[in-house]
């Protein structure tokens, strides 16, 4: 008998793989062996597995000092978060211990500074799993708790957008918070990319349109970056690809390449200034955890060293082409309805249910995460060009496979 509770699961129906090795953009499972690793386990082994230098950086801390206590000054944090005003181009960091950890503390930060209560994100969006970020945002997990939060405010966010309307997010924007007060918006909150909710991509104009709402109103703009952030889209931040700046922004996940838990709320020099003479009321009892900030060092430099962003972006073109050859196919018998996303940020949608072919492929080495009919593919930023289209053969000759499968 496991005494262990499996995640967003029943325990009766649960099925672990048993992990003993990993290296690179695979790991190796008893049941099945080597199995290339498309969730980079949970979308944050942005390196890849056994990187030395991470596992360095984290040992020398681990002698160094492992612990201390969040008021305390280290070379190791004042290090980190250097380097993260440096990259992000915001000014200071409040560092937790996970991404839904941070985005509660994101919220509570936009409220202190604005007065204000009300957060505004997309319907489709996802920002963690705890009650508060459960109720801000629209992923259908909330659903047993559903009575117990509060109205969630959402953007109506239609994918594909609606033919004639470009700007319908926009339109949604614009109504939403008039409807609401912009008087009563502390902030808006959106994932860079959105992830397992569909990896629709938004209409250009929308990060432009949201920028400048909440410049009229002193709205306050977040930017969610815990799965499309560290090199994940081919950027180090996906909001890099529309050219907006945010006021803060959530990390995680990549944040240490999911080698320890930390997460990292960044704020402007405008919203920390507020905190010079206004109490900070948030902490954590893992605040900063030296070890944690020791493996985001470690994985930060390795990004920058192998320009892991610029290879996502290689690597994932070379994906997107495979995909979209697969769309566009007779041979594979329209299966795949649509490709999208951003370098190795990738989705695939069937005509038919996800599962059997999530099943196959991990009999044929591929462990691929899916949800109803999408099929995500999110490996380490290590992955080659050449690796990319042996992953791309597996999933081609599943799918080929698939009218037996029952469809949607």
């Amino acid at each position: 008998m496991s005494h262990i509770f499996y995640t967003w699961s029943a325990q009766r129906h649960a099925h672990p793989l048993t992990v003993d090795a990993a290296e690179g953009a695979r790991f190796r499972t008893r049941e099945h062996g080597w199995l290339w690793d498309l969730e980079s386990q949970t979308y944050n082994v942005n390196a890849g597995h056994g990187v030395k230098h991470i596992q360095e950086r984290m040992i020398a801390q681990i002698r160094e000092l492992p612990v201390a206590g969040p008021n305390m000054r280290l070379d190791v944090r004042e290090e980190l978060t250097a380097a993260l005003a440096e990259r992000t181009g915001l000014e200071r960091a409040f560092l937790a211990s996970g991404g839904a950890e941070a985005v509660e503390n994101a919220i509570k930060i936009a409220r202190l500074v604005t007065g204000r209560s009300k957060i505004v994100t997309r319907r489709r969006s996802y920002h963690g799993a705890t009650l508060a970020t459960l109720g801000i945002g629209g992923d259908p997990r909330r659903a047993p708790f559903a009575a117990d939060l509060p109205p969630a405010i959402h953007i109506d966010d239609p994918y594909p957008v609606p033919a004639g309307e470009p700007s319908a997010w926009v339109k949604s924007l614009l109504e939403v918070v008039e409807r609401e007060g912009p008087e009563t918006i502390a902030a808006i909150v959106l994932e860079g990319f959105t992830g397992t909710n569909g990896m629709q991509h938004p209409p250009p104009d929308f990060w432009p349109a949201v920028r400048a709402v909440c410049d009229r109103h002193g709205i306050l703009l977040v930017d969610d970056e815990i799965f499309s952030g560290f090199g994940r889209t081919g950027r180090w931040f996906a909001r890099e690809h529309w050219g907006v700046t945010p006021d803060l922004m959530v990390l995680g996940k990549g944040l240490t390449s999911g080698y320890a838990p930390l997460s990292a709320v960044m704020v402007s020099a405008a919203v920390a200034a507020h905190f010079d003479d206004h109490k900070l009321w948030c902490g954590v009892t893992h605040y900063a955890h030296p070890v944690g900030c020791a493996a985001a060092l470690g994985a930060l430099e390795v990004y920058a060293a192998e320009r892991l962003p610029e290879r996502a972006d290689q690597v994932g073109a070379v994906l997107a082409e495979r995909f979209q050859d697969m769309s566009q196919k007779p041979a594979l018998r329209g299966a795949v309805r649509d490709a999208r996303g951003l370098g190795l940020m990738r989705c695939l949608e069937l005509d038919r249910p996800a599962a059997p072919l999530a099943a196959r492929l991990l009999e044929r080495g591929a462990y691929v995460p899916y949800r109803d009919n999408l099929l995500f593919i999110c490996p380490p930023l290590c992955l080659t060009a050449e690796e990319a289209h042996i992953v791309a053969d597996l999933i081609a000759d599943v799918v080929a496979e698939s009218s037996t499968f029952p469809r949607a």
